[in-house]
């Protein structure tokens, strides 16, 4: 027997779906966590875009994007 990381040993076991579906759902937690402002510029739903984001394995931080974007509106 090998000494694997049990919870690396149960992903290549039964696939990285659970890992996927994990990761999604953390980050939609995340996404719900952000204030309403930022929430509303949303094009698609928390769900889909945490999937997306997951994906692409590309975590924006839309805090500071939206600072940078007050920052210029004031200049």
């Amino acid at each position: 027997m090998t000494n694997k990381p049990i919870v690396e040993s149960f992903i290549e076991e039964n696939n990285m779906d659970y890992l996927f579906l994990l990761l999604s759902n953390l980050e939609a937690n995340r996404l719900n966590s952000l204030p309403f402002s930022i929430k509303k510029t949303f094009p698609k739903k928390i769900t889909e875009i945490a999937m997306e984001h997951v994906a692409k394995n590309k975590i924006p931080d839309f805090i500071i994007e939206q600072e940078e974007e007050i920052d210029m509106n004031e200049e």
